[in-house]
């Protein structure tokens, strides 16, 4: 039997549904008598997301996520959201694409390429294309595991994005910056993200993650690229290793150490900007314009949603409480 995709746009409270969603997490839970329940993230195609729970459970109910999901379920309202109340469900064959978020723009490896080339240091550019062909994760990789690009090739976006605006301090205080070391440093300083979050299931963890950092994974990949460079100066070596190291700015935020050149303030902040930028527009892409404002959790602040804004998610995003919510993972910093 031919099942229809679930558009979560369309659900009014008191509704029976069915048809496909994605489930992105399940998680399984316990009533207060003990009686055990399932908590499903759901998706449509149009990257709207809503909970929905499953009270009565078969013995031996898993599912592994992300997975296809056929969904029979009455529409209610808890706590002013609408949610799935599951009655059936069953694992579906299909393609799971169309239900995951993408990139903002399609032109981000040739952007890539276009920084690349602009460089003068043939050793740079030479390390560049190394750490493509060595790293090849690094073209598909989500940037996070939630608070920024954390979708397929967010990683190179927002390198990408860094560089860019890396590229416009570098012209704007010409003479007192090396650009040539700032956008290799740029291209390459979340490169220790690279294979971190798989493209599938981004807010899964890497044990490399929880063992040593982003930062100093980086830091090593960076090194044994350089270790097989014979046509790059020992200070151009330190001033690369240095923008990788420092570039979250405060030892408390992931840094190795704080920035002390001038490239690297530049690209410290230019790092934060386009993750705050990228989270920003991520969390509004997902926004009611009825809700006027949505919780920021990566500045823990609010954000407007403009009026135009168009929503794909019937209740607006999953509000985050700064007091029930915890940066329980090792992602402490979003950036």
């Amino acid at each position: 039997m031919q099942h229809h995709a679930l558009d979560f746009a369309t659900l009014v409270v008191g509704q029976v549904v069915e048809g496909i969603a994605l489930a992105f997490r399940v998680e399984r839970r316990h009533k207060r008598g003990g009686e055990p329940f399932l908590e499903f993230r759901l998706r449509d195609k149009q990257l709207r997301e809503v909970r929905a729970v499953k009270w009565d459970v078969v013995d031996g109910e898993e599912y592994t996520c992300p997975t296809l999901l056929y969904v029979a379920a009455t529409v209610k309202e808890y706590q002013g959201k609408r949610e799935l109340h599951v009655t059936e469900c069953e694992v579906c064959n299909g393609d799971i694409a169309p239900y995951l978020p993408g990139p903002y723009r399609n032109d981000n490896l040739a952007e890539f390429w276009d920084l690349v080339d602009s460089i003068r240091d043939r050793g740079l550019t030479a390390l560049l294309e190394r750490a493509v062909e060595t790293f090849s994760d690094f073209l598909t990789s989500p940037a996070s595991a939630k608070y920024h690009g954390a979708y397929r090739e967010g990683l190179l976006e927002h390198s990408v994005n860094v560089a860019r605006i890396c590229d416009a301090a570098a012209s704007l205080y010409a003479g007192a910056v090396d650009r040539d070391l700032l956008i290799a440093g740029a291209l390459l300083h979340d490169i220790g993200k690279a294979g971190l979050h798989p493209v599938h299931a981004p807010d899964q963890v890497h044990p490399d993650e929880r063992l040593f950092g982003h930062v100093l994974r980086g830091v090593r990949m960076v090194e044994d690229l350089l270790a097989m460079a014979d046509d790059i100066d020992d200070e151009r070596q330190a001033g690369l290793l240095h923008l990788i190291a420092s570039h979250h700015g405060q030892p408390e935020w992931g840094a190795a150490v704080r920035p002390a050149t001038i490239e690297a303030w530049i690209l410290h902040h230019a790092d934060q900007l386009d993750a705050c930028v990228t989270g920003a527009r991520d969390l509004l892409r997902a926004a009611n314009p009825d809700d006027g404002w949505v919780w920021f959790p990566m500045r823990e602040s609010l954000l407007r949603v403009p009026a135009t804004n168009a929503s794909s998610h019937p209740d607006g995003p999953e509000r985050w409480d700064p007091f029930l919510n915890s940066r329980d993972d090792p992602e402490d910093v979003p950036f």
